[in-house]
């Protein structure tokens, strides 16, 4: 699968993009020669609102400009030798809890085996478009202003409103010498992006063009292995790929290749504790879900094929890794090449009696599969250290040396490059007290993917998660006034039978509440342990919520501060964790300190809807690092439809089809099928 490789004939970084195009200093030998603009082609263009869609909110798929040959082999300072390539694949609502990689032989061959599995990795939204945003900013929703993944509160076409396009994670590394989708963004698109049988692209910006007869899946593929193949050999590069399985298909089941569709006949959803469980527990959870019926005998057959669609479309997926692995081995630069394969959130398929969807507060939707393959990481591990999708800009931003004090000012999260290195590495108490707390937000109408339902706009929430080894617990704040604590423990995935586990071994035997169905919150009597843990959360709750920076690393700091105000409270030096702060001399600070409140369900985050803000500076929620995107809508476009395929595509013959035999097929979209008047 080798092809042509080729050279710009010197270094570009592209520093600033304008109406003019993008202005790129040419760097020879590592001086700067000259600048130069890069201007959108001549060629039939699509508008602006097309050229500029790097479709990340919809199902991101960022190809680079990528460079083979780029080095192999780990130093212990890789900032002195060859920097290592990144490879970030990211699936679409894919499932840690309900066991998809045990059906993925490549993932467990590949990455699981030769790499390390990271159990305690969350999403902090629970929806596509949010989640990709903060991953690509390295900031909390509430920082982003990207809510959801509907207008008003988020889109693709509000992410360009908010400036971001212009200050991510792409264009950061482009900055420090990595080929990037900065100059060769191939995405794809709405209102394609989800039709399977539909594979829309826009290549550079250029016109979009469909796929006929093809499957999406192995169009991604082979666009990959392309770049992977037809690469520059001077300089390391950053390839993002992400394949939009399992993600169901609107109004239906995912839908897998024609060569997988008749896999793994028998295979059932798992039915833990918490699927489709009794009134006993379903009547304690909040909002919308209390008033739920029992799964019937049908609904149940309906989540059971829908598991089957999810593992078979998932193979398509699993035959891009064993590519990409095999061309990085064939051009040497595997051991030189991080490989994270990871998702945008959850999923969940019966759990609390909710057929299918994500956007949920549980385990199932925030807690995302998350392996790692690379210099310097153990083989065969499974680790509890935890860590957050906005630590994925400044961990990317390590590995290519950039300097901590040139990282973006307003980034909420923190590298994890120690702990992907040190998987078994046992933390020391103040690190451990601030990266066990993670928090989650959502806000707008959930959704639940499967015949006969519609979700409820009564779903906005705000969560505090804790996940240490020692005490691990979950509380939400709902917008319908509804409180939830459970006392839980972090459980292992299926993958950890594969694998060694190391970092805390005894917290295997702490099984107190692991599908979280004993809501504490309600029967919590005054005074009580459980009462006394809900006003320590949520005072941490009310500090993660709007944080940013330093306090988002570190909450305590928020709360120390607030004691210092307080006369009544004892040295804030005194408490820097959950078991430090419930000493019962803190007993009256933390009962005094104003609840978190949700006054409506809206659709968006609004600053007055919610409070309190602690400090009251937070309640900027990151607009000085943004455009402002108050009261907006995205605008309206219809466009005539574009015919789809016949037939289901994906058959074995395609199994190893190139870019350049789809290409014959292929042709590029009508102004009138992009909703476009011809000027």
């Amino acid at each position: 699968m080798r092809g042509k490789r080729y050279s710009l004939g010197g270094e570009f970084k592209c520093l600033t993009e304008s109406r003019q195009g993008i202005k790129c200093p040419l760097f020879v030998g590592g001086q700067q020669s000259s600048s130069r603009w890069l201007r959108p082609t001549t060629d039939q263009t699509a508008p602006d609102w097309i050229r500029d869609k790097m479709a990340l909110l919809s199902g991101l798929f960022f190809i680079g400009a990528l460079l083979l040959h780029a080095g192999s082999g780990y130093a212990e300072n890789p900032c002195q030798a060859r920097r290592p390539n990144i490879i970030l694949i990211l699936t679409d609502d894919q499932d840690l809890h309900l066991g998809s990689l045990d059906y993925m032989k490549s993932v467990q061959e590949q990455l699981i085996e030769k790499g390390t599995s990271f159990s305690n990795h969350f999403a902090t939204v629970s929806q596509c478009c949010p989640s990709r945003a903060s991953l690509l900013r390295g900031q909390h929703a509430h920082n982003t202003n990207l809510t959801h993944v509907a207008s008003p509160g988020g889109n693709y076409a509000k992410w360009l409103v908010s400036g971001h396009n212009k200050d991510y994670l792409p264009t950061w590394l482009n900055w420090a010498g990595y080929h990037t989708e900065c100059k060769f963004p191939d995405p794809r698109l709405e209102p394609w992006a989800y039709d399977y049988n539909t594979p829309v692209f826009s290549y550079n910006g250029l016109t979009p063009v469909v796929y006929h007869g093809y499957h999406q899946t192995d169009v991604i593929r082979a666009k990959a292995l392309r770049h992977l193949t037809e690469g520059q050999v001077d300089k390391p590069f950053y390839l993002t790929i992400a394949p939009v399985a399992p993600h169901v298909e609107f109004g239906g089941f995912p839908k897998p290749q024609v060569r997988h569709k008749k896999a793994f006949p028998k295979a059932k959803a798992p039915q833990h504790a918490n699927f489709n469980p009794s009134d006993t527990h379903a009547r304690q959870k909040p909002s919308w879900l209390k008033h739920l019926e029992p799964l019937n005998d049908s609904q149940i057959d309906h989540v059971n094929m829908h598991f089957r669609r999810r593992i078979q479309a998932l193979q398509g997926v699993d035959e891009i890794v064993h590519d990409v692995v095999e061309i990085l081995e064939e051009n040497e630069v595997l051991d030189n090449t991080y490989i994270i394969y990871t998702t945008d959130n959850g999923y969940h398929l019966g759990q609390h009696r909710v057929m299918a969807g994500k956007t949920l507060p549980y385990l199932e939707d925030t807690n995302l599969p998350f392996i790692v393959r690379g210099p310097g990481v153990p083989e065969g591990r499974t680790s509890r250290l935890p860590g957050t999708h906005l630590d994925l800009a400044p961990t990317f931003l390590e590995i290519a040396c950039f300097e901590p004090n040139n990282f973006p000012v307003y980034f909420d999260g923190r590298s994890l490059l120690d702990n992907w290195r040190y998987p078994d590495r046992i933390v020391n108490a103040f690190e451990s007290a601030t990266r066990d707390i993670i928090n989650v937000e959502f806000w707008g109408r959930s959704g639940v993917e499967a015949p006969g339902h519609k979700g409820s706009i009564d779903n906005s929430y705000k969560t505090i998660r804790i996940v240490g080894a020692e005490s691990s617990w979950l509380y939400t704040r709902w917008c319908t006034g509804d409180t939830e604590l459970y006392e839980t423990y972090v459980r292992l995935p299926s993958t950890a039978r594969l694998t060694n586990v190391t970092a805390n071994q005894h917290f295997a035997v702490m099984q107190f509440d692991a599908f979280e169905l004993d809501n504490l919150a309600p029967n919590a009597a005054p005074g009580s342990l459980h009462m006394r843990m809900m006003h320590r959360l949520d005072a941490l709750l009310t500090a993660t919520k709007s944080c940013s920076q330093d306090t988002c690393r570190d909450p305590w700091i928020v709360l120390q501060n607030s004691c210092v105000s307080d006369k009544s409270c004892p040295r804030a030096s005194l408490f820097n964790s959950i078991r430090t702060a419930m000493d019962p001399s803190f007993d009256d600070f933390f009962a005094n300190l104003p609840k978190v409140q949700i006054a409506e369900c809206l659709d968006i985050q609004d600053v007055h809807n919610e409070w309190p803000y602690l400090p009251p500076s937070s309640s900027s929620l990151g607009s000085k690092h943004r455009e402002p995107t108050d009261h907006y809508k995205s605008p309206a476009r219809l466009g005539r439809p574009v015919p789809r395929n016949a037939i289901d595509q994906g058959t074995s013959s395609q199994r190893h089809t190139q870019i350049w035999e789809m290409e014959e097929k292929a042709r590029k979209l009508t102004m009138e099928e992009l909703g476009v008047s011809p000027s």
